[in-house]
Parts: C-alpha cells; structure tokens; sequence
C-alpha cells in the first residue's frame, strides 16, 4: 500500500507542479463550457426587448378585431409583437421588409366574405406573410405571426376546439427538462471523461516508455503491480477532477438552453441520485482509464498512444448517443452488465427521475469485476519486457 501512494504522490506531482497542465485541464475546460452553454442559451431563449412589427395591408374587419387578443396572446408568451396597418402599393411594401418593418401580411380581397364553414381549400382566401428570412427579426416576426394566425384560424373555424376546456400536454415543466437532460447530459458526461483521460492517460504511460523514464521507475523496489494501482488511481482522480470541471460547467449553463433557473435544477435531484450520480462517474472513469492505460501500454510513443485510443473514443461516443435516441429506455437487468453502456443508461435514469437502486447496483458491481480484470492485464503486461520495451 505504501508503495501504491508513492506512485500516486508521483503522479499528482507531475500533473499540479505543471500550471499549463492544471489550468488546461482542470479550469479552461468547466469555465469555458459554461461560457459556451450560456451565451448558445440566451441566443436561442432571448427574443430581446425590441417589439416586432408587422404591417398589415388591407386587413380584414374579422382580423382587425382580433388584433388586440393576439397581441396579448403573444405577449403571454414572451413575444413583444405589434400590428400595424400598412398603406400604399404592395409591391413597394415588399422591398421594405427587413429594414422599415419585419414582416408583411396580405388579405386576399374580399376576405371576410369568403369564410364559408365548409367551404372546399381551393375556395378558401389565403393570408401571405412576407419576410426576409436574412433578417434575424424578420424570421422571428414570421415565426410568430404564422403561430398567432394558425391559432386565430383554428378559432375561426368554428367547427371544433383544441385543448380548450380538455387535453394538453400531461408533462410538467420540471418532467420536460428531465427528459431533455437525460438524453443529453450521459453523452457529454462519458465525453467529457474520456476527453480527461485522454489528456492523460497516454502522457503516464506511453509519455514514460518515450521518454526511457520507465526503465528507472521498474528498477525501483516497488512492485509492477502496485506500480499499476498507483498509476491508474491517480490517474482516475485526475480525470475525474477534469471530467468534474466539465459537468459542473455544462449542469450550470444547461438551464438556460432549457427554459429553467439553477436553483430548480438543483432541487430536482435528492442527495441519494447525486451520490449515485458521483458513484457512477467513478465508475466509468476507471473503466475508461484501464482501457486507455492498456492502449498506451502497446504503444511506443504519447502520438502513437493516441492514435490507438481514436477507435475506443468513437465507440464510447457511440454508447452515448444511446441515452440521446433511446433515452432512460425500460430494460432488463442484465443489460446492465455491458460496461460503459451501463453507466449510460444508469445516468439517463438519474437525470429522467427513473432512477433504479438494483440497475445502479448491477452497473457497479459489473463494472468492478471489469475494472480488476483490466488491472490485472495491465500488471500481466507491464511485467512483460516486450511489451514494455517494444522489443
């Protein structure tokens, strides 16, 4: 035991007395993201104080006695859009969408006398919205206007109601971000570890065989297995630090893009999921840090290392895309088996509130026997001179 500490002690020296090395791995990348994450959700969330202007020419007396409900509807929806009436040639008014104003409606002549319930669609009169879709707001005022007209449509009709009195979606606010994280956040989460590994794990070992440094730590009074106990300990701390510095960036940001605040984020999840959350990181990180570990162990240089452990990258990459087109899919126990899979379909459970104690068990346990299998390989080959040496 005393020798495996000296390794780690080894280990986090080489990494915390490099300020480069710590600040790229361990700070940049959390900070970063966050940054990334919270500007993308503000784009995409922050219709802005300007209000929209639509002209409308010739409009008809029905729709002129609806503007007011539409305005407020769209302001209900965190919509500034205002309706004004438009005069002059149509084909003049065109080329002034997208600077004077950002969208233009036109009525068909006579339009009122044409809403006939029943009527045939070829009979029906047509509205046309008009806009510049190069023009950020102009696309936005179309987008609103078409919802706002289909919704005063539908009232018209006349025929039959939508969600009036019944019906809707059954989903709360809080159930939609959980589903939203759970089909993103496991594959950014096994992304972002293996990222960590990767900036690390071939730097310890292949980086070691490159350098000839690994000649003199095996001469060293310390076996070859703990010798592997130590690097592959401190390097799962390492990379989960980094890895940590990434969802911590990404969980903070996350409630922008999906319409929440920080606080309700938090209080979504008990202690219990977070613990399993952290357990199941863990877990994946020294499964990640073995395979890289024996990847880097077969190669001659920190390059060559890399280049070996692309393949292993896209098929973790690949398993977690599955929590983004299956989601927390309902499956058998024994699926829990396959490893990093399962940490996948276990962190897809935590973040859609479906979380399951017997598949969090089934995935440790698992993962624990795949974790000593691999350690074991790696002290079989670290006792190999070929292997170590390349000879």
């Amino acid at each position: 035991m005393k020798n495996v500490l000296t390794v780690m002690r080894k280990e986090f020296a080489r990494f915390f007395g490099d300020k480069r090395l710590v600040l790229g791995t361990l700070i940049l990348p959390g900070l970063l993201i966050f940054v990334l994450y919270t500007l993308m959700g503000a784009a995409f969330t922050d219709t802005g104080e300007e209000t929209l202007t639509v002209r409308v020419l010739a409009p008809s007396a029905s729709f002129a006695a609806y503007i007011d409900a539409l305005e407020t509807a769209a302001g209900e929806e965190g919509i500034g859009i205002a309706f004004e009436t438009a005069e002059g040639d149509e084909e003049a008014l065109l080329e002034e969408v997208g600077e004077s104003f950002d969208a233009l409606l036109v009525f068909d002549e006579g339009f009122d006398s044409l809403l006939v319930p029943g009527a045939p669609a070829a009979s029906r009169p047509n509205v046309a919205i008009y806009y510049d879709s190069a023009v950020t707001s102009s696309l936005s005022a179309y987008n609103a206007a078409a919802q706002l007209l289909e919704s005063w449509e539908s009232g018209m009709s006349g025929l039959f109601n939508i969600n009036v009195s019944a019906g809707g979606d059954l989903s709360t606010a809080e159930e939609a971000r959980a589903s939203y994280y759970a089909m993103l956040l496991p594959f950014l989460i096994l992304t972002f570890l293996y990222s960590g590994c990767m900036g690390l794990a071939p730097e310890s070992i292949a980086g070691e065989k490159e350098r000839g440094t690994i000649a003199t730590l095996l001469v060293t009074p310390v076996r070859r297995s703990e010798l592997v106990v130590g690097k592959i300990v401190s390097l799962s701390a390492l990379s989960a630090l980094s890895a940590l510095s990434s969802f911590i960036g990404t969980f903070l940001s996350l409630p922008r893009l999906a319409g929440g605040s920080i606080g309700e984020t938090l209080a979504a999840y008990s202690v219990g999921q977070y613990f399993a959350l952290l357990a199941v990181m863990l877990s994946a990180v020294l499964l990640i840090v073995s395979l890289i570990s024996i990847v880097s162990a077969f190669a001659r240089t920190v390059k060559e290392a890399s280049a070996y452990s692309v393949p292993l990258m896209i098929l973790v990459m690949l398993v977690g895309l599955s929590s983004m087109i299956f989601g927390a899919a309902d499956v058998p126990a024994a699926v829990f088996l396959i490893p990093v899979y399962n940490c996948a379909q276990v962190l897809a459970e935590i973040f859609s509130m479906r979380f399951s104690a017997l598949h969090l068990f089934v995935t440790l346990a698992s993962d624990l026997v795949y974790i000593v299998l691999l350690v074991w390989v790696l002290a079989r080959m670290f006792k190999s001179e070929k292997v170590i040496f390349n000879n």
